[in-house]
């Protein structure tokens, strides 16, 4: 499976929007992470800011590309939901809960990918 998923994604034009939307996802994680055990300073808080909005783009960019050459199934809009929804509303509750729910949004990504396989 590990070598038809890799010719996959890179055939696709909307999978490859994915991938770059992981990468944006762990790097804010880890650097949330950070801010959680080390000050806030009001330029990481904004880093952390346009990461998140990166990954929010790169899902937008996936819907609109999944669309025009396929069809979005009810999962691609629950996963976008998801991160537009959960995500922000999660910051106003604990640190861990944020935390989790983020991890969560994380594993959701790869099983798109997976569904589109």
């Amino acid at each position: 499976m590990a070598t038809e998923l890799f010719p996959n994604l890179s055939s696709s034009s909307s999978l490859i929007w994915l991938v770059p939307a992981i990468g944006f996802h762990v790097v804010n994680i880890f650097l949330g992470v950070f801010m959680a055990f080390q000050k806030k300073t009001p330029a990481i808080i904004r880093i952390h800011s346009f990461l998140y909005y990166g990954v929010l783009i790169c899902l937008v960019n996936f819907l609109i590309m999944n669309q025009i050459h396929g069809e979005n199934t009810v999962w691609d809009y629950l996963v976008f939901a998801y991160f537009i929804t959960l995500v922000p509303i999660s910051k106003r509750w604990d640190i861990l809960i944020h935390a989790f729910i983020t991890l969560l949004g994380l594993t959701f990504l790869p099983v798109l990918i997976i569904l589109q396989m």
